[in-house]
């Protein structure tokens, strides 16, 4: 389907777009075959109905609905069941003179019967309404619709510009269209995804012109993609990434495309990688629910702690990973962002093969190995955190060093050697020898159509030539002593355990407490440990939990005044602990008063005194204006 065949229209300064599916028509000649297109409100029923329910239902719609406005309801579409006898309603609506047309509509059955809410009327036909908003952020790669709104499968790219005339259109139907059901737990739910992530009908670019030079359009979605879709997640496009999911910093190691903008702070703040387009996009934009990226080492986590979000890296091998741009397999997981936490759970419980545990663990382990932070109210924070966890769970954090631990109960097969002369090249190189292997094919196809070398960004180049020079000796060499570390670590540091899924959470930093703004020059590509904040969970394969927790104030050399970087920390537990550590966090996270949601835009949470700067949340409070009430945190 070409979507930039059908039409972009303007009502009250909010741009629209008529899906090209019809999905309805109006009955006789009740209209002119012109080709003028029209904003209606269609309001079906399988009963009888009386005037004033009609009305109502109509006056409830733009509270419910960001798509909907006033021009939709001068024209009523009252669609029926054939045998209906509603047909004095419609002759009141005629001769009331509340509606500047009434035209009928009749459905075989109620299976047919269109979602009351807002439509367009094209040549007697009727079709879906979509908002378009801008992407003013920059975030997404491309911006797709699905081919039929009733069974999206297949998706077309939306070759349309914003009403600024400079950024892409992201379109989004009508909330109205679609009800949450047990079937369908996320109807209409709006989701972005990485572009790593397969998508039927359109491309998978990895952020390489080169790459998308070699393949077309995916046949299929990934095995992810298509379990959102039945359960009725609604894609609204494919978000910007770094080169081949690498750990691309801007400006200068973006190449083939622009990096995303970050909503927080003075919004010259980088996003971090390598999902940077999928957490910018729902730090800033509120008409989107929900991003899904990937992580690798750090491809979620980063983006969550740079842009204020919520975020899980998941147990390894919980969900199925297949059409999935890869990495390293050993490491690969999906990641899920969010603006809050409960809507993290809801997708990992319906989308991973994880349980919840029956209980909390009783044991909150400090690593002293990676604090403090060098900012000092980075690391007033997190002492916060751990207050509020210790508070909550009764006891108090157990400090301890990794490294000392290894000292005292090391396994055999590290011959006497230290945690990390033992793993020095136990992640960082076998995840690099997969890399480069893994794309094998695109570099021969693309030398072999063109006569010369693909390009390929710094970062990627880099851990490409690393990897080349890893042997398959050494690359099975690193995967083993990865598994003597995670059953060293399983039997000595973290434990799985029946009832609470892992006998203890381990607190973990992640991000900085500094500007790193997005013209400041990039150093060198650099290898990386196995023992720091990257590759610990990834080599575990355990999940791991970016919590926001506070707001660092800065004084920006851009915009000239006190800006506020999002601070974020994270826990781990064992693997397959994944929904007892959101539960945790979101049940010591209120027991404290702290946000268990974030806002979008340049703040995280409201402004608020004390080391957080971050208001506390009035428990049991009202809701005014949508957003709960707040006092001044201590």
């Amino acid at each position: 389907m070409d979507s930039s065949k059908f039409a972009t229209l303007t009502l009250a300064g909010i741009q629209y777009y008529a899906h090209p599916q019809a999905l309805g028509t109006i009955l006789h000649a009740e209209i002119s075959t012109d080709k003028k297109i029209q904003p209606v409100v269609v309001v079906s029923t399988s009963h009888v109905i009386k005037a004033e329910d009609v009305l109502g239902m109509i006056s409830n719609f733009a509270k419910k609905d960001d798509v909907y406005a006033e021009e939709f309801g001068k024209i009523l579409v009252f669609q029926t069941l054939m045998s209906s006898e509603n047909s004095h309603i419609i002759q009141d609506f005629r001769m009331s003179k509340r509606f500047t047309a009434v035209y009928t509509s009749e459905a075989e059955s109620s299976d047919y019967l269109l979602p009351s809410g807002p439509y367009f009327l094209h040549d007697r036909q009727i079709h879906q309404a979509w908002r378009l908003y801008a992407d003013e952020l920059n975030a997404f790669v491309l911006t797709v619709i699905p081919d039929d709104v009733r069974s999206p499968k297949n998706f077309s790219v939306l070759d349309t510009i914003a009403a600024d005339g400079i950024h892409k259109a992201v379109a989004v139907p009508s909330r109205l269209y679609t009800t949450m059901s047990e079937r369908r737990p996320l109807a209409g739910m709006r989701f972005a995804l990485k572009d790593s992530f397969n998508l039927a009908g359109v491309k998978t670019t990895m952020s390489s012109g080169a790459y998308t030079q070699i393949y077309g359009p995916e046949e299929e979605s990934a095995a992810f993609v298509s379990k959102l879709l039945s359960l009725g997640a609604l894609i609204v496009g494919k978000t910007k990434m770094t080169n081949f999911a690498s750990s691309d910093e801007p400006t200068d190691q973006w190449i083939d495309d622009i990096c995303p903008i970050n909503p927080r702070g003075d919004q010259y703040q980088s996003p971090s990688g390598s999902s940077s387009g999928a957490a910018a996009a729902l730090a800033g934009y509120s008409w989107l629910d929900q991003s899904i990226g990937g992580d690798t080492g750090g491809s979620i986590r980063a983006p969550a702690t740079a842009n204020g979000l919520f975020s899980l890296r998941t147990s390894w091998n919980t969900t199925s990973m297949e059409g999935i741009g890869a990495v390293f397999p050993d490491f690969d997981v999906v990641g899920i962002l969010g603006r809050k936490l409960e809507s993290i759970r809801d997708i990992l419980s319906l989308t991973h093969d994880v349980k919840d545990a029956n209980k909390f663990p009783s044991k909150i382990l400090y690593p002293e190995d990676f604090f403090p932070h060098s900012n000092k109210n980075q690391q007033a924070m997190v002492n916060k955190f751990v207050t509020v966890l210790e508070d909550f769970l009764g006891v108090k954090a157990i400090r301890f060093s990794l490294a000392e631990r290894w000292r005292q109960c090391p396994p055999s097969e590290a011959g006497g050697r230290s945690i990390t002369d033992y793993l020095v090249q136990s992640a960082y190189w076998p995840m690099c020898h997969s890399y480069y292997h893994t794309y094998k094919e695109f570099r021969d196809r693309y030398r072999e159509k063109y006569g010369r070398e693909a390009y390929i960004g710094p970062v990627t180049r880099f851990r490409w030539e690393e990897g080349k020079a890893v042997s398959e000796q050494a690359f099975q060499k690193g995967r083993a002593e990865m598994g003597v570390f995670r059953r060293w670590f399983d039997a000595n540091v973290l434990s799985s355990d029946p009832d609470t899924k892992s006998d203890a959470i381990l607190i973990m930093p992640y991000g900085m407490g500094g500007p790193k703004y997005r013209d400041d020059p990039n150093g060198a590509p650099t290898t990386c440990g196995t023992i720091g904040e990257k590759f610990l969970s990834p080599s575990l394969q355990i999940p791991q939990l970016v919590i926001p927790i506070g707001q660092n104030p800065y004084e920006s050399r851009v915009s000239g005044r006190t800006e506020y970087l999002p601070i974020g920390t994270t826990i781990l537990g064992a693997r397959g602990s994944d929904l007892m550590l959101i539960n945790l966090a979101e049940a010591a996270l209120k027991s404290a008063g702290w946000p268990t949601e974030v806002l979008t835009g340049p703040l995280m949470f409201h402004l608020g005194d004390g080391i957080r700067n971050t208001a506390n949340v009035v428990q049991n409070a009202s809701i005014i204006d949508g957003k709960p009430l707040v006092e001044g945190n201590i």
